[in-house]
C-alpha cells in the first residue's frame, strides 16, 4: 500500500469474505486492481491435488478470482505481485508449480531481508517491463516456493530467472495493462527499475479512469 501511495494512488483494501456483488461494487468505484503476495492458490483451480507444502486460503481465492474476473471484463489495469501473479495466471486458465525444491537458485529466501537482490532475471526486449526498467537484466529479491507452470492463454512470459522459471507475465494484447511479477518490487523502490512499475500502473489507472468518465 505504501508503494502504491508513493506512486500517487489512493489504495483501498478489500478483505476476504465479501460476496461477489460487493466485489463488483467496489471495483466500479476504483481505477485499478492490485493483487498482493500471500499464501498459495488452491490447486483445484488448475486440476491438481493439494501438495503437502501448499498453504491455502479459500476465502482469499474466492475474493481475488471474483475481482480478476470483474477487472478483466471492465478492461481495468491489473498488477499482481508474487501470489498476485500466480492467482492472475490461474484465474485466466494457467497452472502453477506447487512446490520448488532448491536448485541452481533457491527461490525461497525468508532468511534474507526482502530488500536483498537474490538473483537476476532476463526481460524480453519487447516487453513493457523492459521498457520501464530500461534494461533486459534485472536484479530481484525472491520469496516464493511456487511458480507459474503453464501460462494462461491471455498471458505471455516476459521474464525468466537463470534456471528458466517464469518471473513475470504480461497481457498478450499490448493494448491491455496487465502485469504479474514473481518478485517483490515494492521492497526495492530505491531502484528506478522497480519504482517505475508502480508509477506506470498508477498512470494506466488514471488513463482508465479518464476513459471511463469519457474525458480522455
Amino acid at each position: 500500500m505504501q508503494a502504491l501511495a508513493k506512486a500517487g494512488a489512493t489504495p483501498i483494501a478489500v478483505p476476504p469474505g465479501v460476496d461477489g456483488s460487493c466485489t463488483r461494487q467496489v471495483l466500479e468505484q476504483v481505477d485499478g486492481l492490485f493483487l498482493p503476495g500471500g499464501v498459495d492458490p488452491h490447486p483445484r483451480w488448475f486440476g491438481e491435488e493439494v501438495h503437502p507444502k501448499t498453504t491455502i486460503d479459500e476465502e482469499l481465492d474466492a475474493l481475488e478470482l471474483q475481482a480478476i474476473t470483474c477487472a478483466v471484463s471492465m478492461g481495468m489495469p491489473i498488477l499482481g505481485v508474487c501470489r498476485g501473479s500466480q492467482i492472475l495466471n490461474v484465474a485466466l486458465g494457467g497452472s502453477l508449480i506447487q512446490h520448488l525444491e532448491p536448485g541452481t537458485i533457491n527461490h525461497y529466501r525468508p532468511d534474507l531481508p526482502l530488500s536483498t537482490e537474490v538473483h537476476e532475471v532476463r526481460l524480453a526486449d519487447d516487453s513493457r517491463l523492459a521498457k520501464l526498467s530500461g534494461t533486459q537484466l534485472l536484479r530481484v529479491n525472491s520469496l516464493h516456493h511456487q511458480a507459474i507452470s503453464r501460462p494462461a492463454p491471455a498471458l505471455r512470459v516476459v521474464a525468466q530467472s537463470e534456471d528458466g522459471l517464469a518471473e513475470a507475465v504480461e497481457a498478450l494484447d499490448p493494448a491491455r495493462w496487465m502485469i504479474g511479477v514473481q518478485y517483490h518490487p515494492e521492497e526495492l523502490l530505491n531502484h528506478e527499475a522497480h519504482s517505475s512499475l508502480f508509477d506506470d500502473f498508477v498512470s494506466a489507472c488514471s488513463e482508465f479512469a479518464s476513459k471511463r468518465r469519457g474525458t480522455a
